[in-house]
């Protein structure tokens, strides 16, 4: 068997196993592998990183939509920038208040792969009619669409090096902000491992928090990544963190039209328990508000490799 032996940080990382590869494709912007695993099922691979697998991936796509899906007061109109192998969407379109999801993804390649060789994943949301797929970049789109769009805005990207660093930076999140719809609209994307990379967790908790008057984090292993995980949700009213178990209860009963995979009501109010790793990140003397000026975050490194990455 083949090993995917990949670093979380210069110093160490985690390996899987797949028995072997089932398809390989180069599109303008990166190759694209499925793979199968003893452990996870299909995996697909972009440059030969785990983007997302067949098994536990729900631990991830749930712990990131759940929290702006239920807090926010009626989500009727969707973002999803990134995520192009559907699971977000699917998790999006879930929803009985939604009305419209648009998903901005840069490579077209990736949709139309998952799409044929992973539908499972996706469940037909690329299908729904209520979806809009845009290929195109996800900052453009953003700073070309009109203020007050989405109630929520959901990314689901790479990590913030390299080519997705200009998706992390306050004036990024400033332009999130306004296509938001009123105070209560909520953002949400992935932290980071407050672990495996706690500078680039405190980066992202500090620039969300010069944009946002709220800012709060989950936290949830995620097999397929190795380590646990952190989820950002930002918003000038609403406290994603908030809700009760009885909370979760109704909204669960009212809005999603699916028994949650994992993130039921005892699950959900747990996530947000503050990990003592993330609070450690926080004071780490490297942290900074990144800016499109010097968008590059002080850990930034190559998966690959392993070198950091200086510019």
């Amino acid at each position: 068997m083949k090993k995917i032996i990949e670093r979380l940080n210069p110093h160490w990382g985690f390996f899987y196993d797949i028995s072997r590869v089932l398809v390989r494709t180069r599109s303008a912007w990166q190759t694209i592998e499925l793979a199968e695993s003893p452990a996870f099922g299909k995996v697909l691979l972009l440059d030969g990183i785990t983007q997302v697998a067949q098994r536990g991936e729900e631990r991830y796509h749930e712990s990131l939509v759940f929290p702006a899906m239920l807090s926010h007061p009626e989500p009727v109109n969707v973002l999803v920038v990134g995520g192009g192998d559907g699971a977000v969407l699917r998790e999006v379109l879930r929803f009985r208040t939604v009305r419209k999801a648009v998903m901005v993804e840069l490579d077209e390649a990736v949709v139309s792969f998952s799409k044929q060789y992973m539908p499972e994943i996706s469940d037909g949301a690329f299908d729904d009619p209520r979806a809009e797929i845009v290929v195109g970049d996800g900052r453009t789109y953003v700073e070309q669409c009109a203020g007050a769009s989405f109630d929520v805005v959901l990314m689901d990207m790479t990590d913030p090096f390299g080519p997705s660093e200009k998706l992390y930076t306050k004036e990024f999140f400033v332009q999130v902000k306004r296509v938001l719809r009123g105070a209560e609209g909520v953002f949400a994307l992935h932290g980071e491992s407050p672990i495996a990379r706690p500078v680039a967790y405190a980066c992202i908790e500090k620039t969300l928090r010069e944009v946002f008057s709220y800012v709060k984090s989950a936290f949830t292993f995620v097999p397929m990544y190795g380590t646990l995980w952190s989820f950002k949700f930002a918003s000038d009213a609403c406290d994603c963190s908030s809700l009760s178990e009885d909370d979760m209860e109704r909204l669960l009963t009212t809005r999603y039209t699916r028994t949650p995979a994992y993130c039921n009501p005892q699950i959900y109010t747990s996530i947000f328990a503050m990990e003592p790793a993330a609070i450690e990140a926080l004071s780490h003397p490297d942290a900074r508000i990144i800016e499109d000026r010097n968008s590059c975050f002080p850990d930034a490194f190559d998966p690959k490799s392993g070198r950091c990455i200086t510019y």
